[in-house]
């Protein structure tokens, strides 16, 4: 019998539920399908990992991090790039120099800095796992004898952390931004890996990329159920071409109605 994992990205109260700081639309109906399907094939689930967002008040990618010469914050969902820093037009209020060295970094991967609502604060309410699944959970664990595990990321101030594997910018002295060679290999002892969770077009599929890339005998074994995630910008180009990339490797997508053990 094969051994089937789930890898659960971000399900959390500030991205899943309407009243969330950072709602993703559609994400309360995909906590709704991941519950039925883990209740559905309960007894086929070997391991369940949680990841969690789990950032500082204090964050790069944070409205306050950031002021113009006139005091002001740069307006939500806007973009800072490197050119603005070495402008002067976005000035950073914290860690100074790492700030302009992750603009410049990330300006040279071709990526972005984007600027969020404060969410998945690290206690708060937002930041908790959304109650429809840890009740799914709580009754597989129980009925199973299995446990979940939980997996963190974000917690720096000076560099955004969407892929549950690394960080966008990996700063020396922080392991944690470091790639998780740890999940990576867990997730490799089973013969398949489902993945869900939030957003598709952000932590779903930097996480998937980086699976990609680090561990293609994983991308093989990957099953995307495509309605237990939602989109923030369903024109994300650099996802979709994540997502076709993903295709070419071997990873499969499904409805998670379509699924068969």
């Amino acid at each position: 019998m094969k051994k089937v994992a789930i890898l659960g990205i971000d399900l959390q109260n500030d991205f899943t539920l309407p009243s969330g700081s950072l709602y993703v639309n559609g994400a309360d109906v995909d906590t709704v399908r991941i519950d039925d399907f883990i209740r559905k094939y309960q007894d086929k689930i070997d391991y369940v990992a949680l990841t969690l967002d789990s950032h500082q008040p204090i964050h790069i990618a944070h409205q306050i991090y950031w002021k113009d010469a006139d005091g002001n914050h740069p307006p939500l969902f806007s973009v800072v790039t490197a050119d603005d820093v070495r402008s002067g037009k976005w000035i950073p209020q914290y860690n100074r120099e790492l700030a302009s060295t992750y603009m410049e970094q990330l300006e040279a991967k071709g990526d972005i800095c984007t600027i969020w609502p404060m969410h998945c604060i690290l206690g708060t309410d937002g930041w908790a796992i959304n109650k429809a699944v840890t009740d799914s959970l709580s009754d597989w664990a129980i009925n199973n004898d299995k446990s979940y595990e939980l997996f963190y990321k974000g917690y720096s101030q000076s560099t955004e952390h969407y892929s549950i594997f690394r960080a966008a910018v990996e700063w020396e002295s922080e392991p944690a931004t470091h790639l998780n060679t740890e999940l990576l290999s867990k997730l490799n002892e089973f013969d398949e890996v489902l993945l869900v969770g939030e957003a598709a077009d952000y932590c779903v599929a930097n996480s998937l990329n980086d699976i990609l890339d680090e561990c293609d005998s994983l991308a093989k074994k990957t099953v995307v159920l495509t309605d237990c995630m939602s989109w923030i910008n369903t024109d994300n180009d650099r996802a979709k071409e994540i997502f076709d990339k993903a295709a070419k490797q071997g990873v499969r997508f499904m409805l998670s109605g379509d699924y068969s053990v």
